[in-house]
């Protein structure tokens, strides 16, 4: 995964590279007569993409192989749309990357299986577009035989409240965070989104989850803080008492967001401090923008600040600068 650097990308692949989180996927989201001949313990992702390289912005897929009731085998194959708003283009999209699977497997020599296409849209828009690609054809029935139908499984979770999210926790806070992620509500769902980590069971797999979620929240969820996930984690999970929550702030102290905060802040108020100085008393001393630079620590660095504005000669200020 370490090669994935769109944070949809990775988190989808995270998540549902997972067998029991794709099963549970398309035990809950497939039509029933579908899952009905499928022999869903038989699940195995394999290991191709078919997505173009200038389309990796756009989409994510992963390809899985599965058993058939009757002893044959099918592909369901899940494409993620992962831009903000559903693209007209996707049934285009989708019969490639079909057609691709099958010249494929025709290359190889292997007989030609059904592909079961499974579109997750979690834009903020409502998906208006053809689930199918026939219905971008119009014209004489008689011709109707000559365009391909192409149909996909549609999975728009803008359309979903969070009561309608159906399967295990896993699956759930998935689908749950592709559900908000570009929605500024993000911030009003993280405790029930948090709180299913609870449900998971075991520890260590909870844990592996919490740092996937927490890392695609910080990359891709725009609108929110890190320091308001912080508060949130912190606040609502270490509540509870696990191992798990107990391990939350460890987990911010390794991957650096609060010491990022922290630095950042620490930044600013070193050039507020340099440019409070420099307007006051024109050139100011290298040794004193060093010295200021090498200040870490932001309640001196807002003192600093303050004494930048009240000291009447430049020397005055550099004596403070230089005390413990």
């Amino acid at each position: 995964m370490n090669d994935l650097t769109n944070p949809h990308d990775r988190f989808f692949k995270e998540t549902f590279s997972r067998i029991e989180a794709a099963r549970d996927l398309l035990a809950n989201y497939l039509p029933p007569e579908v899952t009905a001949v499928l022999n869903l313990t038989t699940l195995e992702a394999r290991p191709d993409s078919f997505i173009d390289a200038d389309l990796q912005e756009q989409f994510a897929d992963l390809l899985y192989k599965v058993e058939l009731k009757d002893g044959r085998s099918a592909y369901v194959y899940i494409l993620l749309e992962h831009k903000s708003y559903p693209d007209p283009e996707t049934p285009f999209q989708v019969l490639r990357y079909e057609m691709r699977i099958w010249e494929n497997d025709w290359r190889n020599g292997e007989a030609l299986r059904p592909i079961i296409p499974l579109v997750l849209y979690h834009g903020r828009e409502r998906w208006r577009m053809a689930t199918d690609f026939g219905s971008l054809f119009v014209g004489d029935e008689a011709l109707r035989r000559y365009w391909p139908r192409a149909s996909y499984q549609l999975l728009d979770l803008s359309g979903y409240s969070d009561e309608e999210v159906r399967g295990a926790a896993y699956l759930q806070i998935g689908l749950l965070v592709l559900r908000y992620v570009f929605d500024p509500a993000l911030h009003d769902h993280l405790e029930d989104i948090f709180s299913l980590f609870q449900d998971i069971s075991t520890s260590r797999t909870a844990l592996e989850y919490l740092r996937t979620v927490l890392y695609y929240m910080s990359q891709a969820a725009a609108h929110l803080q890190p320091q308001e996930m912080v508060k949130v984690v912190q606040g609502i999970l270490a509540d509870e008492g696990s191992e798990i929550m107990q391990t939350v702030a460890d987990y911010w102290v390794e991957q650096g967001i609060e010491q990022g905060i922290e630095q950042g802040i620490a930044q600013g108020l070193q050039e507020t401090v340099l440019d409070i100085l420099s307007v006051r008393f024109d050139d100011v001393p290298l040794e004193i923008e060093e010295a200021v630079v090498a200040v870490d620590d932001v309640d001196r660095l807002r003192y600093l600040r303050r004494q930048a504005v009240l000291a009447v000669e430049l020397d005055e200020f550099a004596d403070l600068l230089m005390k413990e």
